[in-house]
């Protein structure tokens, strides 16, 4: 149903317009307000300043004791030295007892995880799906890249990766 709404008029209405209101008596009673607290201030303060000799004076009767840090003799003194021998062995043991991975996803379908898989070979990397098994019956497909025997090679592995804008992780597994 149609409905003829009226037409606004094209004048504006002088009911909203303010008639010549000032803000001077705002303005005055803020000034009025501002020299009564300026005048009454001292009186609230007790209106002394410090001296400020008589401050230079006390601070300059104030002994400072001298400080001494031993810190870096206690250091010294405790310093536990090991034998460049002992640590060479224990990394070279380290490297040989672990393999480490990247891996770049995980993913409940197996189709999904054998495409990555298909695309990381494409790139030249030797990649793999490993299936594992939750404690609540889901079945997770994870897409691995490796394994690597040192850090070198992975991290070369990890920059390529990172290249084609695939996030990796690094897997570190004892053999």
């Amino acid at each position: 149903m149609a409905r003829d709404y009226p037409r606004k008029s094209a004048t504006r209405s002088t009911q909203n317009q303010s008639k010549g209101s000032s803000s001077a008596p705002a303005f005055f009673a803020g000034m009025l307000v501002g020299a009564l607290s300026m005048y009454l201030m001292p009186m609230v303060f007790d209106g002394t300043i410090p001296d400020t000799k008589a401050i230079a004076k006390a601070a300059e009767k104030v002994e400072i004791p001298d400080v001494k840090f031993s810190f870096h003799d206690m250091l010294k003194e405790s310093e536990i030295v090991i034998p460049e021998d002992e640590q060479a062995k224990e990394r070279a043991a380290d490297r040989k007892n672990y393999s480490y991975s990247l891996q770049v996803g995980s993913f409940r379908n197996k189709p999904d995880a054998e495409g990555l898989r298909v695309k990381l070979l494409l790139l030249n990397l030797n990649a793999s799906v490993e299936t594992s098994g939750a404690g609540t019956g889901d079945v997770w497909h994870r897409v691995l890249v490796g394994p690597f025997a040192n850090t070198s090679k992975t991290a070369a592995a990890r920059a390529k990766l990172s290249q084609n804008d695939i996030d990796s992780l690094l897997v570190k597994r004892r053999l």
